[in-house]
């Protein structure tokens, strides 16, 4: 890859390290133009969800998720003014993995829906109707939504101008919401750690993406950006677990030294994700 995908500019290339278990070399290419940064290596997004490495499939739940989801709710707390509570909305947590963030969308007392690839069920609550992921853009599948929430979902999106019309498809109108979460290119963290920064996920993310890229992008594909802001998400124990510390140690790592990384980013301004809240145009 030599040019930037999205303006034709110059790229440098970035050498990566996310897990121990990959050893060759790998790379995300940047783009000082656009803002963002690209691995062009294409993948079918169901082997993210199928590596046993990014699913639990114990069924039981542990402190870990207890805690996850203590942190979630806050989240969910940021974007409940944006449901309506003088009617039933359908909302959909699309990548809803494990199942937490979708258990919490239940208090919001509206009709709940998870989409993925895989779920483990005994997470879930028995409130919610699950949507695999394979056939929720199918032609056959006629259900609409208010709210599509994507938390962490569009960086592992290869072709962004599709995956938008796709979307749309499956909008209610064109005042749905859709509210996403994504790493952030100018996060004070990834300057940090460098080339073990958990937002570049390699393989499995393609973008770090930049409001600023963002902002120009989502325009280009009738999205209008509702409100853009900054998120704190828990990543500090990801950079040890590619060291080679155990995955469940390191999430609790990661959560408990989640208010010293709070305080860092927000003394440098540069969260380390952003928040954006849309509608089509």
């Amino acid at each position: 890859m030599k040019k930037c995908k999205f303006c034709n500019s110059k790229i440098n290339k970035i050498k990566v390290v996310n897990f121990k278990f990959i050893k060759k070399n790998n790379f995300f290419y940047n783009c000082q133009y656009c803002k963002i940064e690209i691995n062009p290596k294409k993948y079918n997004e169901k082997i993210y969800v199928y590596e046993k490495r990014n699913i639990n499939f114990s069924g039981k739940k542990n402190i870990i998720y207890y805690l996850k989801s203590f942190f979630l709710f806050f989240f969910y707390l940021k974007i409940k003014k944006y449901f309506q509570k003088n009617k039933k909305l359908n909302i959909l947590d699309f990548g809803s993995g494990s199942g937490e963030f979708t258990n919490i969308l239940l208090n919001s007392k509206h009709n709940i829906y998870a989409s993925d690839y895989l779920f483990n069920k005994p997470y879930y609550s028995k409130n919610i109707n699950f949507i695999n992921a394979k056939y929720i853009f199918n032609k056959k599948y006629h259900k609409k939504f208010d709210i599509i929430i994507l938390r962490h979902v569009l960086e592992h999106i290869y072709n962004l101008k599709v995956f938008f019309k796709k979307l749309k498809k499956i909008s209610k109108n064109n005042y749905v919401k859709i509210i996403i979460e994504v790493p952030n290119y100018e996060s004070f963290w990834k300057k940090v750690l460098k080339n073990r920064w958990p937002g570049y996920f390699y393989p499995y993310h393609h973008y770090v993406f930049s409001k600023k890229f963002l902002k120009n992008h989502l325009s280009k594909n009738n999205l209008k950006i509702i409100k853009i802001s900054n998120v704190e998400t828990p990543i500090v124990g990801s950079y040890f677990y590619s060291l080679g510390l155990n995955r469940n140690l390191c999430k609790i790592v990661s959560i408990f030294l989640y208010p010293i990384q709070f305080f860092l980013s927000k003394m440098n301004f540069k969260s380390e994700s952003i928040l954006l809240v849309l509608k089509y145009d």
